[in-house]
């Protein structure tokens, strides 16, 4: 747990510009974060230590562009047991057809930490045991300076003839699913996806409430 202090942050958009010749326009997805729910708070770091500070690295790999980063301080907020972080932006993406948009989120304890994290040059969709390694290099250099690693999941999302879909819902480490998106295609209209996962790392439990649609 963090001595004073949370960040709530906003990621800046993921830009996934399509390649020549495509004449349809390419559909854009919100990433929201509905909620972050504290049911138990990490192990205190010291006496009497009450709150917990979590943020966010995201980590989005497409077909043309790829990106990692921290989420920066926009507000200064603390977390205490049972309470909850309210309704956020995540990301925008933009699918041309046929794109398949990776997106990984790491959740971690401890605002104070400050480190660069930089997008690996080779980033590509990964397989199940590859996403984990490469989720454990990325908060790496936080965990060295302080930060707790609350737990990560991945999401897929794909853009099938004009039609997106949120395809997989997948933990990475230390969480488990309790809602799943549902297999049909996002409406054109703001009407949202949703899935929640139970993160479990650091001695806490938290519900991450994730939700898509398109913009």
């Amino acid at each position: 747990m963090a001595s004073n202090f949370a960040s709530w942050i906003v990621v800046a958009p993921a830009l996934l510009l399509p390649s020549g010749g495509r004449s349809a326009p390419p559909e854009k997805v919100q990433l929201t974060i509905a909620t972050l729910h504290a049911a138990a708070l990490t192990t205190p770091r010291v006496a009497g230590d009450s709150t917990d500070a979590p943020f966010f690295v995201v980590r989005i790999v497409g077909p043309r562009a790829s990106s990692a980063s921290i989420l920066p301080n926009s507000a200064v907020r603390t977390i205490r047991q049972d309470e909850q972080l309210s309704t956020r932006p995540l990301t925008e993406l933009s699918l041309a057809e046929g794109d398949s948009v990776e997106v990984q989120i790491s959740v971690l304890e401890n605002a104070e930490v400050q480190a660069a994290v930089a997008s690996p040059s080779n980033a590509r969709a990964a397989s199940p045991a590859d996403q984990v390694d490469q989720a454990t290099r990325l908060v790496a250099p936080l965990v060295k300076e302080g930060a707790t690693w609350l737990g990560s999941v991945s999401l897929l999302l794909t853009n099938e003839g004009g039609s997106v879909y949120w395809r997989r819902l997948d933990c990475v480490t230390s969480c488990k699913v309790l809602s799943s998106p549902a297999a049909t295609a996002l409406p054109a209209s703001k009407q949202q996806a949703s899935g929640v996962v139970e993160l479990s790392g650091a001695g806490g439990t938290y519900h991450l409430a994730l939700r898509a649609n398109r913009a």
